[in-house]
């Protein structure tokens, strides 16, 4: 099936059917060198328009608090409700699902900072120093320590996000923990990379982490972010959203548009962020690129500023 490009007609059109816009934010809204050009202005005419938007993100490394501190920041007028993260939608389920234990993090502050609000124990953010770092030691005296390691018996969950930190012990004690029955395994996301236009430098996404863990414990882990329908589940729920009249925008095929045909919501692809034009099988060419997984958006449009440029005078 063929995805068009985004003209006016089409835009007015999405105006007339659309009552909630949600967002993806790094890549669609701004990216490594603040907000994207016309992003700002694209937002500020959907709210004139007594649109709801609504930011959702696989971003596990910040809290809700502290994504709408970055929205004000770049000129986005967001509250706390509007935004949807993968550390508070974790935090979330386990609080919904009466969770008693504790919880070993492969991640960072914020997916502490979530799971805090609902009082869960946690362990293991911030650097684990490995048990040797002798580099003339032999291998079957590491492997012979690597044994000797301590986990904690309280831990019942593993769950897994963004973690600058990650190294070989965390992976041993993550894998480790997943052995015991009835351990839950949680991933935030399975994105591959950030994106990153503009340079030739990769940075490895949270899909790195989560793969490190999945393969030595042979258990594959609940997504809680993107594609899994988990996040509009959650905002839905929250504020009585019809999937007809809601529509997603994102920069990812294989995420923020595969959750939108999930969720039956409409859907836009910007080329500001992880996908390009030579990403999309236009004139009946399929890329290479072209992944299992993915899918087609319904428009897409270089950029997200295109769409406000459309609807500006309405």
């Amino acid at each position: 099936m063929a995805c068009q490009k985004l003209d006016r007609s089409a835009a007015e059109k999405l105006i007339s059917e659309t009552d909630n816009f949600l967002f993806d934010c790094d890549g669609v809204l701004w990216d490594g060198h603040g907000a994207i050009p016309g992003s700002v202005d694209t937002i500020a005419h959907l709210k004139r328009l007594g649109k709801k938007v609504y930011y959702i993100t696989n971003n596990s490394s910040s809290s809700r608090e502290d994504y709408k501190k970055k929205c004000l920041k770049y000129g986005f007028d967001a509250e706390v409700g509007d935004i949807v993260c993968t550390a508070y939608v974790g935090a979330l389920y386990l609080h919904n699902n009466n969770f008693k234990g504790k919880v070993y993090v492969v991640g960072n502050p914020a997916m502490g900072k979530e799971l805090d609000k609902f009082n869960i124990k946690h362990i293991g953010i911030g650097p684990d120093e490995m048990v040797n770092d002798d580099d003339n030691i032999n291998y079957s005296a590491r492997v012979e320590e690597w044994l000797k390691t301590q986990l904690d018996p309280e831990v019942n969950c593993v769950f897994v996000g963004f973690d600058p930190y990650i190294n070989y012990i965390k992976i041993l004690k993550a894998a480790s923990y997943l052995q015991r029955e009835n351990c839950l395994f949680l991933g935030t996301n399975e994105d591959t990379h950030l994106p990153t236009q503009g340079s030739d430098i990769v940075i490895p996404g949270t899909g790195t982490m989560v793969k490190a863990v999945s393969l030595p414990s042979r258990k594959k882990p609940l997504i809680i972010g993107k594609p899994e329908t988990t996040m509009f589940d959650t905002l839905s729920l929250a504020n009585n959203l019809d999937p007809a009249r809601s529509m997603m925008v994102g920069d990812r095929m294989n995420t923020d548009i595969y959750m939108a045909k999930r969720c039956n919501l409409k859907s836009l692809l910007v080329l500001t962020g992880v996908c390009t034009e030579q990403d999309l099988p236009l004139n009946g060419v399929q890329p290479k690129s072209f992944e299992a997984g993915e899918e087609l958006p319904d428009f897409y449009a270089d950029k997200l500023g295109i769409f406000g440029e459309f609807i500006a005078s309405l």
